[in-house]
């Protein structure tokens, strides 16, 4: 709701109080009209906001419980690769989390341009893990007041000023090392499966509130050379695991391997 309604609402309950002293009559006749109106307009006002905030009503409570306190942000990617059945998996070798996830990792943000916007927000880099020149302009960031968390999920789903692909990722950990050959995968096809958002939750690891917001991409390999290199993944030694569900569901695989946690967002959510 903005301002402009927020105040139209506050003077007509101001209107409305006032006719309580007031003796019957034609001001007091008029000025309930005029309190009623500003009222409507307010209230229409709110209903606008709801429509067209529709798609984040669960955040809604961050404009009024704790909408002060800060909250670490994070906005990446996550590839489901399926072969017969079974989902490709990666080796995490970050002394923090060591164990298997799928291929992806957070969306950059442009500095520069965005400067004006982040500072009205309120965001600034989160230091909980230490940065260097590859992750500098990760979105794992901090907003010091989580009432904007809307208007930052609003900026960033309209698409502007911030990494769209998601083939940075995808090149840089099954290209780059050999993985797969680059001669084959100039190009690869994939398609948007959807979101995934958890709400903002206690952290299991910073002393700070999380909300953690992914991208989910499927990868439909095009040509027979592409779906037996991706196939061929499972002969990469230690980097790769081929996982099914249930090993996803309990955070392991057969053979004892760990699972990261928030790998099970690749699932089919039915």
């Amino acid at each position: 709701m903005n301002l402009k309604g927020t105040i139209s609402f506050f003077i007509g309950v101001a209107g409305f109080i006032a006719c309580l002293f007031l003796l019957p009559g034609d001001v007091r006749s008029t000025i309930s009209k005029i309190a009623l109106g500003f009222v409507l307009g307010g209230v229409i006002d709110f209903v606008v906001y709801l429509v067209e905030n529709r798609k984040h009503w669960n955040l809604f409570k961050t404009k009024i419980f704790k909408a002060s306190k800060p909250v670490r942000v994070t906005v990446a990617y996550l590839f489901r690769i399926e072969v017969n059945g079974k989902y490709v998996l990666i080796k995490r070798h970050k002394k923090d989390k060591i164990g298997y996830q799928p291929v992806g990792g957070a969306f950059k943000y442009f500095k520069e341009e965005n400067r004006e916007l982040f500072d009205k927000l309120g965001v600034e880099p989160c230091d909980y893990v230490p940065r260097d020149e590859d992750t500098d302009q990760d979105l794992r960031i901090r907003l010091k007041k989580r009432k904007h968390l809307i208007s930052f999920i609003k900026w960033f789903e309209s698409r502007k000023n911030r990494e769209m692909d998601p083939w940075r990722e995808f090149y840089e950990e099954l290209i780059e090392p050999g993985l797969l050959p680059a001669s084959e995968f100039k190009h690869v096809k994939y398609v948007f499966i959807g979101k995934h958002t958890e709400g903002i939750i206690q952290s299991p690891v910073f002393p700070i509130d999380e909300f953690r917001y992914a991208e989910i991409y499927e990868l439909r390999p095009e040509t027979d050379v592409q779906k037996a290199a991706i196939a061929n993944l499972i002969n990469k030694h230690d980097e790769i695991v081929f996982v099914s569900p249930d090993e996803i569901r309990k955070g392991s695989t057969n053979n004892g391997f760990s699972i990261l946690p928030h790998t099970f967002k690749i699932l089919p959510k039915c």
